[in-house]
């Protein structure tokens, strides 16, 4: 829609029409966005939309004095509660972009309106849904914990796979929810002073009763340092086993894969590696997002890792690949001071 400098709209387009439940243009021409969309609030004011004491926290209304104050674009979300010709009400989720646009006959304002109810909906449920499976997972690790000093000898083995295969679930879970999180921009990272070699000693230590270390081995580099950093643990330590899960999944039985921490150039560089060399035309493609060895529904392992070292640790990630040294990947931060 196109608004004049007192927020009256001037011209609309059919979509636009269509969302707002308007049959024909005349019906929009001259009212506010408020009044057009039908808007709870839009007559309890005393000069109509935009002057009741609700509107102070309407996102379309402070999009639209944004871009008219400050004379740039401006984008809000908007929760419109609106009541329909036939008395009904509705809820919609809505982001507003209003640009400013000079013509020769004067000022407008250009509103585009996006429904984000679906996204809306899908967060609440996703964070309802890793809320859930996380305490159900976590409760069931620590029933089998508790079992592993009960259960005869005999069984022992197997309650041990099943403690394992609970480990890397909820270690999954985990994972996934961060992503989704980090994508967002809804993770706050929290820095801290860690020492570099306690990291990866207690990951080589824990992931050596996941799955897919079955028939295969972890050692910590006998040369490895301690290199002190300030970062996020949570975020360092993902990046970390993330390479780690990766090499595994490359390693046949009877493999074994790596961990190591060096100091280089005034910097920590974790790294880890196995014996596997990747194709070249894998090798062409490791970071994209959407790339997998492992079939199309794959490929957030080395994503994730670029994702999380670049634009969160302030960190540089690599790899190397060839025949006689295999492939090892690494990521380097700056050292602690």
């Amino acid at each position: 829609m196109v608004l004049n400098s007192r927020r009256q709209i001037v011209m609309a387009n059919r979509a636009c029409m269509e969302m707002l439940g308007a049959g024909a243009l005349d019906a929009f021409l001259g009212k506010r966005p408020g009044e057009a969309a039908g808007c709870a609030f839009a007559g309890t004011g005393p000069a109509g939309c935009g002057t009741s004491e609700n509107c102070r926290e309407c996102g379309a209304l402070l999009a639209i004095l944004e871009s008219i104050t400050g004379h740039a674009k401006a984008t809000r979300e908007c929760q419109l509660l609106a009541t329909g010709p036939d008395g009904m009400t509705a809820a919609m989720d809505l982001k507003f972009t209003v640009s400013p646009w000079q013509t020769e006959s004067g000022l407008y304002y250009v509103a585009t309106i996006l429904d984000i109810g679906h996204e809306k909906r899908r967060q609440v449920l996703e964070r309802i849904f890793f809320h859930d499976i996380l305490n159900s997972a976590g409760g069931a690790q620590s029933l089998v914990d508790m079992l592993m000093d009960e259960v005869p000898d005999v069984s022992r083995e197997i309650v041990a796979l099943v403690r394992s295969s609970l480990f890397a679930l909820v270690d999954e879970i985990q994972k996934q929810r961060q992503l989704l999180a980090l994508e967002r921009n809804e993770y706050s990272v929290s820095l801290l002073t860690l020492q570099g070699l306690e990291v990866v000693r207690n990951i080589a230590g824990e992931f050596r009763r996941h799955p897919k270390c079955i028939g295969k081995g972890i050692t910590l580099d006998p040369a490895a340092e301690n290199v002190p950093v300030l970062t996020d643990h949570t975020l360092l330590r993902r990046v970390v086993v993330n390479m780690l899960i990766n090499a595994l999944e490359a390693t046949g039985n009877g493999g074994e894969v790596t961990l190591g921490l060096s100091r280089e150039d005034g910097s920590a560089v974790f790294w880890v590696g196995n014996e596997a060399v990747m194709p070249e035309s894998v090798r062409l493609q490791v970071f994209k997002r959407s790339f997998s060895t492992k079939g199309s529904d794959r490929g957030l392992g080395t994503y994730s890792i670029k994702l999380l070292a670049e634009n969160y640790l302030g960190a540089t990630v690599g790899f190397s690949s060839a025949p006689g040294s295999g492939t090892r990947f690494w990521l380097k931060i700056p050292a602690a001071t």
